[in-house]
């Protein structure tokens, strides 16, 4: 009977402990790229003479279609034999510069218009990832977190000099699935949407009696990711 406990513990050890090296387990690193689009979210311009009333310009979103640079730093833990929980920072490097919008003015001519660009760089963003093992080798998981980024916008025509880059917040949600390589080595794909309150812009112009433009939009982001990593 003793002979057999001790088997039976001995068994549940070794269990445990190929459990404890599973292949997700554990901190990582990670890069990757994909699609990607950012929008800057109906914005009008409030343009204002030196010593003259505000007038606000027509509405415009413009966007930015291209190819992100993402890096990843995180920890997994096990729940269970089925369930992770991740931590972790992603930082978005390049920065990403919308087409050109163009604004005019009621009371002013239709031909009188201005085009401003909106950039959007240093994304930031913390996140939890509950995780789903699908086997030792397969995890499908979520993300939820906090994100920022800066916003900027420049006149690409005319009088204004650009604005201080605007610090903004928000959120990220992702949906993602990581398949194990060899060894710590996996690939993963990743979708992710971000949402950020509104950004605080303003310039100055020179041309007339001199005045500011100011403006503030929102912003949103959606990507899908290809990439690879490591589990340490």
């Amino acid at each position: 009977m003793k002979l057999k406990l001790l088997i039976s513990a001995m068994s549940l050890m070794l269990s445990g402990g190929a459990f404890a090296q599973s292949a997700f387990q554990g901190f990582y690193g990670q890069i990757s790229t994909g699609y990607e689009v950012n929008s800057i979210k109906s914005v009008r311009l409030t343009g204002q003479d030196n010593g003259g009333l505000p007038n606000v310009s027509n509405s415009a979103s413009p966007s930015a279609h291209s190819a992100p640079l993402v890096f990843g730093l995180g920890y997994t833990f096990l729940v269970n034999d089925k369930f992770t929980l991740g931590v972790g920072i992603d930082y978005s490097s390049l920065t990403q510069t919308t087409n050109a919008a163009g604004f005019y003015y009621p009371g002013f001519s239709v031909e009188d218009v201005y085009d401003y660009d909106f950039s959007v760089s240093n994304r930031f963003s913390v996140f939890v990832s509950p995780g789903f093992a699908i086997d030792t080798d397969k995890l499908a998981y979520v993300k939820l977190g906090y994100s920022t980024q800066q916003v900027k916008y420049a006149q690409t025509n005319c009088c204004s000099v650009p604005s201080n880059k605007a610090n903004v917040n928000g959120y990220v949600l992702g949906l993602g699935y990581k398949q194990v390589i060899k060894h710590g080595l996996y690939a993963f794909v990743e979708a992710n949407y971000y949402a950020y309150n509104k950004a605080n812009l303003s310039s100055t112009y020179s041309d007339g009696p001199g005045g500011t433009v100011s403006a503030n939009p929102k912003s949103s982001v959606y990507n899908i990711l290809l990439g690879i990593g490591y589990r340490f």
